[in-house]
């Protein structure tokens, strides 16, 4: 192990030491065993789970693709500047098949992944850093998987999350494994459903074959829109039968696309709260009937304001951001995750490692504005 991952590793242990009901004895095991240390907890359930996460983050362009340095130390400061900001989930996305950087992490005809690949080393050190801090959940997924899509392959799918499964069955189970995102073809038409529920299926039971409480998220078949969950999961054969406590359903917001896409023009659109809170209106309704319950979890939403503007100085986009998880998502009791890739949807400001502008004060329910007018001269 690098000293990077020792030293995280032993921050975690620390962290674990000071928290009540920890012994001398499991801090005899420290610091490498710290990442599972508190696996002698209950597992929560997917519902006890989602009421914990509140609002959370995308580790967005960093091991999905190579915007970001898939590093310890580029994903560090981030962490720790959400983490005190009171952010409780963070969801990092992963290509696995896919060349990323010049390397891939997996096979892209059987998914068998290389333990020796250093991006693999690197992603386990973020993932066991953020389990180190207190009450935050992890959320890890298959993310732009471009051949495997296409392809149809659930072979290739099944593999990759049995190896996933071995390679990070022993952590807390604040990890959450993600099946598949966006499951669109090349051509962006949506995967058949039913070849979507197969693959998933062959996935599920792989994970289930190593951990009957790990929770798993599946979602739709194109883009995670919530309309999508209805067509691809009219039941639950493939994945429980409804009766699995540790299942979540997923669903991305960029609702209305006009306004909260990139490139889409200036940043006057006048959306509504209806637009905010219709997707998760669908949503809620799936998951109370075909769903069994089962809670949802807003995996990315935001605005990419800054594929047309320099600078963050749009009330409009101000107050989407304010009113998105404060009015809506937690009312509904949907635990959320920012789109924030450092890039058009940014947040988070790399090139500073700090929040740059005032978003992050928004996602609260409220921030400073730039006059009193909704629609301000920033935002054209």
């Amino acid at each position: 192990m690098s000293k990077n991952r020792s030293r995280d590793a032993l921050f975690g242990a620390l962290v674990l030491a000071a928290a009540p009901g920890f012994s001398a004895a499991a801090m005899a095991t420290a610091p490498f065993a710290a990442h599972s240390a508190i696996e002698d907890l209950p597992a929560p359930n997917a519902r006890q789970a989602a009421a914990h996460m509140g609002k959370g983050f995308n580790l967005g362009q960093m091991f999905d693709n190579s915007q970001h340095p898939p590093t310890l130390e580029a994903a560090r400061p981030k962490i720790d500047a959400y983490y005190a900001r009171g952010f409780r989930n963070l969801r990092i996305p992963v290509t696995w098949t896919e060349d990323v950087g010049g390397t891939t992490l997996a096979d892209p005809d059987t998914g068998r992944i290389d333990l020796a690949a250093p991006r693999l080393a690197a992603l386990t050190a973020v993932i066991d850093y953020a389990l180190s801090k207190p009450g935050l959940y992890v959320v890890l997924n298959a993310h732009h998987e471009k051949r495997l899509k296409e392809g149809g392959r659930g072979d290739v799918l099944e593999q990759l999350w049995s190896d996933i499964s071995e390679r990070f069955g022993d952590r807390d189970h604040r990890l959450i494994f993600e099946i598949l995102n966006e499951p669109h073809l090349a051509n962006h038409d949506p995967m058949a459903p039913a070849v979507l529920r197969r693959m998933t299926g062959r996935a599920y039971d792989r994970i289930r074959a190593r951990d009957a409480e790990r929770i798993i998220i599946i979602g739709g078949n194109q883009w995670f829109g919530a309309e999508e969950m209805a067509r691809t999961w009219p039941n639950l054969s493939q994945v429980g039968d409804g009766r699995d406590p540790y299942l979540m359903a997923t669903f991305h917001h960029y609702n209305p696309w006009a306004f909260a896409g990139d490139n889409q023009g200036d940043y006057a659109d006048a959306w509504a709260d209806a637009d905010i809170r219709g997707p998760m209106e669908i949503m809620a309704r799936w998951a109370s009937t075909t769903g069994a319950g089962m809670p949802v979890y807003i995996g990315e939403w935001g605005v990419g304001w800054h594929s047309r503007l320099p600078t963050m100085n749009c009330n409009n986009v101000r107050l989407f951001y304010s009113r998105f998880n404060q009015t809506h998502a937690t009312d509904m009791g949907m635990p959320t995750a920012v789109w924030d890739d450092g890039g058009w949807f940014q947040v988070f400001d790399h090139s500073t490692n700090g929040f740059s502008h005032n978003l992050i004060d928004c996602i609260d329910g409220a921030c400073t504005w730039t006059g009193e007018e909704r629609f301000n001269a920033d935002c054209l």
